[in-house]
């Protein structure tokens, strides 16, 4: 793996989600931030996530989840 890309299980943990990246791999299959499809992914593969998808996401998901 590419040091510049993260996994959706580690970018989970840094989120705080949960351990697995189910929520995240749920968004990545069906983006509901109006951004469009996330391209580069082959089904049954670990996704590899590049910085500018991964900020995606951090900005979805710290919008979805006030901050205490």
């Amino acid at each position: 793996m590419d040091e510049s890309t993260i996994t959706p299980v580690e970018l989970s943990r840094e989120l705080g989600m949960d351990r697995k990246g189910r929520q995240i791999r749920g968004f990545l299959r069906n983006p509901a931030d109006g951004g469009g499809p996330f391209e580069g992914h082959e089904i049954g593969t670990e996704w590899h996530l590049t910085q500018e998808q991964a900020e995606r996401i951090r900005k979805h998901f710290r919008k979805e989840r006030p901050v205490s």
